[in-house]
């Protein structure tokens, strides 16, 4: 990838795919692996600065540090399976 336009676009690419269900995502894999043999590292550091930029984004909507938006997240998702977990025990 040449340039940070890029890199958002490939992962806004992917992202779209995901959201759109299995199906859509696994077509999209494979459309990308068969056309770029390297499609899997660009579409992980596509994502990776898609991320980065919404991080970004968030936490100047917010007032807040990138590192506290990151800890928030990782603590919900915690408590996400954790109760996840527990509903499967019961």
């Amino acid at each position: 990838m040449e340039n940070d336009y890029d890199r958002i676009r490939a992962g806004i690419d992917f992202m779209t795919a995901y959201a759109a269900g299995n199906d859509s995502l696994t077509q999209y894999v494979g459309e990308q692996r068969r056309d770029n043999p390297a499609a899997a590292e660009q579409m992980l550091d596509g994502t990776a600065a898609l991320c980065a930029l919404l991080l970004r984004k968030a936490a100047g909507d917010t007032g807040r540090t990138q590192h506290e938006i990151l800890q928030e997240l990782a603590h919900g998702i915690q408590e996400h399976e954790q109760l996840a977990e527990e509903g499967q025990g019961a």
